[in-house]
């Protein structure tokens, strides 16, 4: 079975008045397993938020660690500080662990049972009590396959609309029949903890008496990015690097006008340039069967690069034309982004300033890859 990826997702209100939000989510993603956690902490504002924020993060770090689930309830009982006005430490917590090959570890105390959905059908989830300390955690084992859906939402999210819109609230059930009606295989996970937030912040009439979090990871199959930047600085391994990104198993990027022209000539086959994706500092991009993106070099990962540090985002460059932004959203839909650096030095590209053996792509490659890993990317980036 191929190693499943988990897109992880969340959205949040405060409740009504208040600047911070009293429920947290923390997340980690390693080599084998993904990790996430979100937390409900005693009342709302500054206080409830410090409880939860210790909760989550606790929590996430010491799975990580390996550390048990006793252990981890243990540390929480001697970290948490006591409220003064309720004389308790208290904070709900959900914590799901889903390995690589799609096995599933949760633990839920005291907040809504999560909803684990497989072809738009809500699946039962066998849940075991067990005693730890003064807490009944309850547990449960399952399998998650491609396109299923883990959601876990607060109590201000079930108790939507409570008294006013609906007198019992949004309540799990209708929740249920919610996401079964609302999830797709198209549909990415922050958009649906968007629209469970909006129906949720309707249903109160903007007016929250509860903080809502709403927490979703999609599980599907990683997507994968190669990204050809620049000639190898000994020509005998041209074949060997166009063999190489051909044969890749995702998405292909070649960025360079060099690169671009030693692909066409090692596979016999032509570039086409698109006039209508020119854009002011933007070279026009090339088309070539079998790849994704041909662009030019320097000037577009700039821009790219700079897209990066401001911040864009994918649904802000998804429908643009131009090379910088169908690159950066090849590289924002990518989950885990192989960049091949080419070592043959462009005088017209080499700063002065710089030594002589870093060109001005070798540091912009190196710069973007900063950014991408930032933002919980796996990039590795080879030079030859």
């Amino acid at each position: 079975m191929k190693d499943l990826f988990v897109e992880f997702a969340y959205a949040q209100l405060p409740k009504w008045g208040e600047e911070l939000c009293g429920d947290s989510v923390s997340y980690d993603k390693g080599n084998n397993s993904t990790i996430l956690a979100w937390s409900d902490g005693l009342g709302s504002g500054v206080k409830a938020n410090i409880l939860s924020t210790l909760t989550s993060k606790i929590i996430v770090s010491m799975l990580k660690r390996e550390s048990t689930l006793e252990e981890v309830i243990a540390t929480l009982a001697e970290t948490l500080p006591v409220c003064k006005v309720r004389k308790i430490a208290y904070s709900t917590f959900s914590v799901v662990q889903v390995l690589s090959g799609g096995e599933t570890y949760v633990a839920e105390f005291d907040n809504p049972p999560l909803f684990w959905l497989r072809n738009g059908r809500l699946m039962h989830l066998d849940r075991k009590e067990r005693e730890i300390g003064e807490r009944v955690v309850l547990e449960s084992i399952m399998r998650v396959q491609k396109n299923d859906w883990i959601v876990g939402v607060t109590d201000g999210v079930v108790h939507a609309g409570i008294g006013g819109l609906w007198n019992l609230g949004w309540r799990w059930e209708k929740i249920a029949s919610f996401l079964e009606n609302t999830v797709n295989d198209q549909l990415d996970a922050l958009t649906l903890a968007n629209k469970v937030i909006a129906t949720t912040k309707r249903l109160y009439q903007d007016r929250l008496g509860d903080d809502a979090t709403c927490v979703v990871a999609k599980i599907r199959l990683p997507r994968y990015l190669i990204v050809w930047a620049g000639p190898p600085e000994d020509p005998a391994l041209d074949e060997y690097i166009v063999k190489r990104v051909m044969e890749f198993p995702g998405k292909k990027a070649v960025c360079g006008g060099t690169t671009g022209n030693i692909l066409a000539r090692v596979l016999g086959k032509e570039i086409e340039v698109d006039l209508t994706s020119l854009q002011k500092d933007i070279p026009p991009v090339g088309m070539m069967e079998g790849v994704d993106l041909l662009t030019e070099g320097i000037l577009t990962l700039a821009t790219v690069l700079r897209r990066l540090r401001k911040g864009v985002e994918l649904e802000e460059v998804i429908y643009q034309r131009d090379g910088a932004s169908r690159l950066l959203s090849l590289l924002l839909e990518a989950d885990e982004i192989t960049f091949i650096g080419g070592r043959a030095i462009n005088p017209a590209h080499q700063n002065p300033k710089l030594s002589g053996e870093l060109s001005l792509k070798a540091r912009l490659l190196e710069d973007i890859v900063s950014e991408l890993q930032k933002r919980g990317k796996i990039v590795n980036l080879e030079y030859y």
